[in-house]
């Protein structure tokens, strides 16, 4: 039979689960992931305030200088990327044949482009629906396709 890796995940945390088959039989826990870092405030991430600059207009007015990007959404790309490089790891140790994706929709598409070109080839469904605190594996895979592949 074929393994299949079912991850479930979104910003914080990851759930790697496997079943073997198209039918997905016998669904267990591989491992966990998590990045503390995503569930932190945008003030607890940067150290200092932004800068100040003049605005450009001919006046004399100050203003604050932007970040140049979102503190959250530079963790959630992190973690993203995390779970992106242990799951091509684990795809080039041949240890799953196909890849289910079941995440939040916003750490979907970041997972969906931090995935290795191999790896993007073996996934088989995805789903956007954040469950990653849904702990009973029956209610798991009832949110997954009958048939993986």
């Amino acid at each position: 039979m074929d393994t299949v890796w079912i991850v479930v995940a979104d910003a914080a945390r990851a759930r790697i689960l496997r079943c073997e088959g198209r039918a997905c039989h016998g669904l267990a826990d591989v491992e966990a992931l998590s990045h503390s870092e995503s569930r932190a405030q945008n003030q607890e991430l940067v150290s200092d305030r932004p800068g100040r600059g003049w605005a450009s207009a001919g006046g004399e007015a100050r203003h604050a200088m932007d970040e140049p990007t979102d503190p959250a959404h530079h963790e959630r790309e992190r973690f993203a990327r995390m779970v992106a490089e242990r799951l091509k790891s684990a795809h080039h140790e041949g240890v799953y044949k196909h890849l289910v994706i079941v995440a939040s929709p916003s750490f979907l598409g970041a997972l969906r482009e931090a995935l290795d070109r191999n790896v993007s080839q073996v996934v088989r469904a995805e789903v956007a629906k954040n469950v990653v605190k849904v702990e009973d594996l029956a209610v798991l895979r009832s949110h997954l396709p009958d048939f993986i592949y």
